[in-house]
Formats: C-alpha cells, sequence, structure tokens
C-alpha cells in the first residue's frame, strides 16, 4: 500500500494534512514506450507512453474517505502570480498597437510642425536600424528553412502534392483579388476627379562638354562631333533632351517594360547566375530558388538518419530565429519610430489626400471585402468552423506589417502566430509561407489594378480602357505581384512598368507623383493583405492534405 501513488490533500491555513490517499489504476497499460529524438524540437520524446485509461481515488481510512465525499467543494483560491493586472498590455499585439497609434499621433505632430528632415531621419533611424538587422537574418534563415522542408517534403514523397496545391491555390488567390479590386474601380471610377497631364519641361537645359586636352567639344557641319574649340561659344552649346522624363521635376524614371521583358527578369532572378551576389544584394526570389534545389539535392545525396549538412542546416535555422525573435521583442519602438519618421517627411500628404482620396478608398474596400469577407466564407468552407480564432492568431503579424511595410521583415512573426496556433505542421508551414512571402502577395494583386484605373481616370488625353486593356491590367497585375519585391514602395516601380506596358505611347499623368506621395500608407496595407493571406493560405493546404500526409510532416 505504501509504494502506491499518493494524493496528499493538505490544509493551507492550518499547515496540517487533511488527508492522504492513492491512486488505485483500473486498466493500466503495460508497454512504457521507447525514448527518440526529435531533431526539430530538439528534445527527446517518447512513443507509446504508458498512461492509465481510467483511476479512482482510494483512502486508507474509510473516515478520510468519507470527509472527502461529503465535503463541499471549495472556490478556487487565487494566488498573487495569477493576479496580472493589465495582462493584456503584455500582448504583442497590444503592445504593437499601442506602437502605431503613437507613431501616429507623433508624426502628425512633426508633419504640422513642418520639421527638417534631419528630424523625420533621426526619428526614423530606430526603425530602419531594426530593419536592417533583421534583414540581416531573415535572408539566411530563409535559406536554411526553406533547404529543411523541402528536404523533408522530398522524403515523404509529398513534392507533387504540396507543391501543386500550393502553385494553383496562390494563382487563383490572386486572380480572384485582382479580378474583385477591378470591379469595384471600375464602379467608383466616375468619382475620381480629373487632373492636369504630365508636368511641362520648364525650361531647356544647355551644357558644354570639356574634352581631355582641354578643349571643348564641337558639333561640326558634317554631322560630327570632335574635341576643336579652344572656348565655349555657341558651337560648343548643347541642348540636353530627356525623352525618358528622367529629370523632370516630378518625373519618374522608368523604361518601357514589355510582357516578354517582365517574364524575362523574373526568370533571370529564379535562375540566378551567382548565388552569392544574390544574398548580398537580397535576392530573395533567387535564394529561394537555391534553397529549394540544394534541399531536395541533400536529402538525395544521404539519408535521414545519416545526413550532417541538415543537421548543421536545421541548427542554424534555430540560431537564426532565435536572434529574430529576440528581435522582433522591440518591434513596438519601431513601429512607432517607422510611422512617425514616415508622416513627418510628407510634405504633399495633404495634398496627396485630396487628388487620391477615391483610389485610397477603392483599395480600402477591395482589400476589407477580401480579407474579412471572401477569406472568412473560404476559411469556413474549407474547415467546417469557426475561422475567426485563427484570423485572430494572425494580429501580431498584420500589426507588424502595417508598421514595417515589408512582408520580407513580417515573414518571422508570421511563422510565429501561424505556428501558434498549433494548426499547421511545421514543415508544411515553413514551407508555403516562406514561398507566399516571395510569390503570393494578393495584396498587391488588389492593389494594382485600383492604381491604373485611377491613373487612366485621371490622365488628360483619352487614353482608352476596354475589354483588351482591362484584361491586360488583370493579368499583368497577376504577374507583376509576383514579381514585386517585398520591401517597402516596391509597388510604386512595378505600376509605372505596368502602365508602360499596357500604354507605351502615353505619358504617365500628373496624379503618378500624388500615388507616390500615398505609397506610404497604401503600402502598408498591401503589405498586411499579403502575410494575413500567406498564413490563411497556410491553413487551407493543411486543411487539404490527408490526414496521414499531415502526420508524417508533424514527425519530420
Amino acid at each position: 500500500m505504501a509504494n502506491r501513488p499518493r494524493v496528499v490533500l493538505y490544509d493551507a491555513e492550518t499547515g496540517t494534512h487533511v488527508a492522504s490517499g492513492y491512486v488505485d489504476p483500473i486498466s493500466p497499460t503495460e508497454s512504457e514506450g521507447e525514448e527518440v529524438y526529435n531533431p526539430i524540437t530538439g528534445l527527446f520524446e517518447r512513443a507509446g507512453l504508458s498512461r492509465y485509461s481510467n483511476s479512482k481515488l482510494g483512502f486508507d481510512n474509510p473516515l478520510n474517505e468519507y470527509a472527502f465525499q461529503t465535503t463541499p467543494p471549495q472556490p478556487e483560491v487565487v494566488y498573487p502570480d495569477r493576479v496580472r493586472r493589465c495582462a493584456f498590455l503584455r500582448e504583442s499585439t497590444t503592445q504593437i498597437m499601442l506602437g502605431a497609434i503613437a507613431g501616429l499621433v507623433l508624426g502628425m505632430i512633426l508633419s504640422n510642425l513642418n520639421v527638417s528632415d534631419d528630424v523625420s531621419s533621426l526619428v526614423n533611424l530606430p526603425g530602419k536600424v531594426f530593419l536592417q538587422v533583421l534583414k540581416c537574418f531573415v535572408v539566411p534563415m530563409v535559406f536554411t528553412s526553406l533547404s529543411t522542408t523541402v528536404a523533408d517534403i522530398v522524403l515523404l514523397g509529398k513534392v507533387s502534392i504540396v507543391g501543386t496545391r500550393t502553385a494553383l491555390i496562390f494563382t487563383g488567390l490572386s486572380l480572384i483579388g485582382s479580378t474583385m479590386s477591378l470591379s469595384m474601380s471600375m464602379l467608383l471610377r466616375g468619382l475620381v476627379p480629373h487632373t492636369k497631364g504630365i508636368v511641362a519641361e520648364t525650361s531647356s537645359a544647355f551644357f558644354d562638354l570639356m574634352c581631355e586636352d582641354g578643349s571643348f567639344l564641337t558639333y561640326n557641319s558634317t554631322g560630327t562631333a570632335s574635341c576643336s574649340a579652344t572656348s565655349a561659344d555657341s558651337k560648343t552649346r548643347f541642348e540636353f533632351y530627356d525623352p525618358t522624363k528622367v529629370l523632370l521635376t516630378d518625373g519618374t524614371a522608368g523604361a518601357a517594360a514589355t510582357v516578354s521583358m517582365q517574364i524575362t527578369d523574373i526568370l533571370n532572378q529564379l535562375i540566378p547566375s551567382n548565388i552569392f551576389s544574390s544574398f548580398e544584394q537580397g535576392l530573395i526570389l533567387s535564394v529561394t530558388t537555391f534553397a529549394m534545389a540544394f534541399g531536395a539535392a541533400a536529402i538525395r545525396t544521404s539519408s535521414r538518419e545519416n545526413s550532417p549538412l541538415l543537421d548543421v542546416l536545421k541548427q542554424m535555422n534555430k540560431v537564426f530565429f532565435r536572434v529574430i525573435s529576440k528581435a522582433i521583442d522591440w518591434s513596438p519602438l519601431a513601429v512607432m519610430s517607422l510611422v512617425a519618421g514616415s508622416l513627418s517627411g510628407q510634405d504633399m500628404l495633404g495634398e496627396a489626400a485630396k487628388h487620391v482620396g477615391v483610389l485610397v478608398l477603392c483599395t480600402i474596400l477591395s482589400i476589407v471585402i477580401f480579407e474579412l469577407v471572401f477569406f472568412p466564407i473560404l476559411l469556413w468552407l474549407t474547415l467546417r468552423k469557426n475561422p475567426f480564432p485563427y484570423m485572430r492568431a494572425m494580429l501580431p503579424a498584420a500589426m507588424f506589417a502595417l508598421g514595417s511595410s515589408s512582408s520580407l521583415v513580417t515573414l518571422p512573426v508570421t511563422l510565429r502566430c501561424v505556428e501558434s496556433t498549433r494548426e499547421v505542421p511545421r514543415s508544411l508551414l515553413q514551407f508555403v509561407v516562406t514561398i507566399g512571402c516571395i510569390l503570393h502577395k494578393n495584396g498587391s494583386a488588389i492593389y494594382f489594378p485600383c492604381a491604373l484605373v485611377f491613373l487612366v481616370s485621371t490622365t488628360e488625353n483619352a487614353v482608352p480602357l476596354g475589354w483588351l486593356q482591362l484584361i491586360l491590367i488583370l493579368l499583368l497585375s497577376v504577374l507583376g505581384s509576383m514579381g514585386t519585391a517585398p520591401i517597402p514602395n516596391s509597388s510604386v516601380v512595378m505600376i509605372y512598368s505596368i502602365w508602360t506596358t499596357i500604354y507605351p505611347s502615353e505619358d504617365i499623368p500628373a496624379s503618378y507623383s500624388y500615388l507616390v506621395a500615398i505609397s506610404w500608407f497604401l503600402g502598408r496595407l498591401v503589405t498586411v493583405c499579403n502575410i494575413v493571406g500567406d498564413g490563411y493560405v497556410a491553413r487551407i493546404i493543411a486543411e487539404q492534405i490527408e490526414d496521414e500526409d499531415v502526420d508524417d510532416f508533424e514527425m519530420q
């Protein structure tokens, strides 16, 4: 009797033992299981652990048993360590939200005070340092995470299942988002105010060119140029002609990009010629392709039980993730700095808001409908349960994306949020979310049609917007969203490229400058849509894969 597991009833007020009892197993299992090391968690786990399917509480003294059965239940004692006043302030979601609000207030105050650029730079400095720290570790973490994840998927033989579903869902969601925003843009097109055309050149620019020997370059009557003039005069004076509008005050440098050029540019990033250069430049698409090929080859050349290379990569991934996790603890301060710095340096904020109000309204409505109406319905149809608890788990990542305006920098936070739900296997999570950060940007696919319809509506010339142009806008928006870099303000450059592709003979409207001025705000909304969509897709794919496939992923 003395060797049995015992339960002691203790009176905290008197400091005495009220009664003692023992646990009597009714139907125990005899197998104690085998201890197995899990390389993912770094812990030893016991398979088939013995457990009592049923038990009862017995007492040595019948009086103690009678007292236990007749004593009414006592209210739960709340100990001091369980009382946490203002515990919600310790949640990352609340802290990041407070940082964003503080940055918004501080930025508006500094903007009204018309502070200098130096002050804005100092306010923005902590946020920039924070982003640099994350970028330093995110790119190598993407490599190690994808390499090990692809190796696990290849080992399980699930490459075709996961890869096909991921590609189809990414493309389908981007196409749905673009169609939705294009429809919304056409409905609200009549509310867009018209503005004047592209800003004209204010004056001609003249210059002289001095040769190495001290003479001046002269244009001869034969149509040639030579260094023959000893002094500058009317014959040595050249007029600067700017066909690409690079040097205009409100112009934007850029070159007309065709569809083939955009496809070629994406392929060049997919197949890097120098992977070390890609790491240095932060070309995340090139790093992703290399990591997938590297992980697949690494597992093919060694067995799961004997792969020192993959073990090293897993340990490196843990180190990178550990450093990034510690850095993320400072995200509320970084968000406040980034938002305040962006607002304080906006000289055209009020003017831009007047002209792009319809653009902002169209973008916000499209994103809200897509994220808060379409995705909940899709999740409910897929999961057959309330999707809002899972959506609530994505709030910290959404708030961080709102402050950083970078899908790449937000990647570690997204992984942490999805992993906290315990509804997506880790290997599948790392694969889908990391790939989605690069190729699945449904927020950008929503934003591009809104911006392009806005530019067409504000141009001075009669720019056509028929079915052909609408189809091109739809396709190029989906393609452009895949080629957009996951960094702040990258959408502005892609919008210019899409415009020159659809309307190669038309100048960019003057309203483009207002679009650039408001990009700091719209880019943050687009980033939130991008990263939240990646988390939703990971949950959908985890649900669609068969149960035995999910079990295989969880074992990795």
